[in-house]
């Protein structure tokens, strides 16, 4: 038989003191589990950018978060260490325009194409990606923020081919949700992963065992829902990226993760030594939430988004070499 307990109890808390269809009621609950989880996400990167305490960092969190919960805080903090708000005010205007994952590709592609290279045409804007965008303004004579305004935006794209791909957009004309997932070839192993990420994200996809049944089509649906995402229960390229931001976690690539964690325990990092990295890799932008010398979830993305951005296989784990320039990128 099927309890309620913890909706009721949610319920309760809310005022909510008539009965409500079980539809809606699932409705609010995953509504109040997704706010749960983009105050949780706004709370880590306010902290992570305290820590760092420097202007890249509470700019990066002013346009991750344009309306956090502390953004004048971050405000306050740039004052404070003297820097100027334009930065931050480009990035959040940026952030309002909503700008696509397609769109982001295009852009790339084209900044590429014109000479200014981003080290990638993921969709993913880090650190070499801006400073291409702020060569660009630079040359064109624009104001150098390296954060894109709608005219900009607009003359980029005029160049640019935008195509998203139908694993990206939950299906084309006469492609089904199904042949969209099927074409991810998703591993066992991803599978399972994907099943965690939604089950710590509170839908439940029961046994975390790779063989997705009705259990975790149903939890796919829930999240998609309170993602304000079409309903399929099968998942696209990029749903699977964002279930795995709001987790904080990274999927594992086939055939690669087991050899560059091998690889990585080879170099023998002392605690101290791993410390060191979380906070160069956060004074270069990218949030490991935590400096503890412990490579948890959030360190692995970080190292994924920098490996990316310096055109290397995204592995999340650390080579020597890479060790070595992320040192040199952060002053030796």
């Amino acid at each position: 038989m099927r309890t309620f307990t913890l909706p009721l109890a949610l319920a309760a808390g809310l005022g909510l003191t008539a009965p409500a269809p079980a539809q809606n009621l699932e409705d609010v609950i995953g509504g109040i589990a997704q706010t749960l989880i983009q105050q949780e996400l706004d709370k880590n990167a306010y902290l992570a950018a305290q820590e760092a305490n420097t202007a890249a960092a509470y700019r990066d969190y002013l346009a991750k978060f344009p309306k956090g919960a502390y953004r004048v805080n971050a405000e306050r903090a740039l004052e404070r260490l003297g820097a100027s708000t334009e930065a931050s005010s480009a990035a959040q205007a940026e952030a309002r325009l909503g700008i696509t994952f397609a769109q982001k590709v295009g852009v790339q592609r084209e900044l590429t194409r014109l000479g200014y290279r981003t080290y990638g045409t993921d969709g993913v804007w880090g650190k070499n990606t801006r400073t291409a965008i702020a060569t660009w303004q630079r040359d064109r004579g624009d104001k150098v923020t390296g954060y894109v305004t709608e005219a900009q935006l607009r003359l980029l794209l005029r160049g640019a081919v935008v195509t998203t791909p139908p694993a990206d957009d939950g299906g084309t004309v006469g492609t089904s949700p199904v042949a969209v997932e099927a074409a991810l070839k998703l591993t066992r192993t991803q599978r399972v992963e994907i099943q965690r990420q939604l089950s710590a994200l509170g839908f439940d996809t029961g046994v975390a065992d790779g063989l997705w049944g009705a259990k975790t089509r149903t939890a796919i649906k829930a999240w998609q829902r309170a993602n304000r995402q079409t309903q399929t229960g099968y998942v696209t390229a990029a749903q699977v990226k964002l279930i795995r931001q709001q987790a904080g976690s990274s999927t594992p690539t086939p055939g690669t993760d087991n050899e560059a964690a091998l690889e990585e325990s080879l170099l023998g990092l002392t605690r101290t030594e791993r410390v060191d990295l979380q906070r160069r890799l956060t004074r270069l932008g990218y949030e490991t939430l935590r400096t503890d010398g412990t490579f948890g979830p959030g360190t692995r993305r970080a190292i994924a988004e920098w490996q990316a951005d310096e055109g290397e296989p995204a592995t999340g784990y650390l080579t020597a070499d890479q060790v070595r320039l992320i040192r040199v990128e952060t002053g030796g």
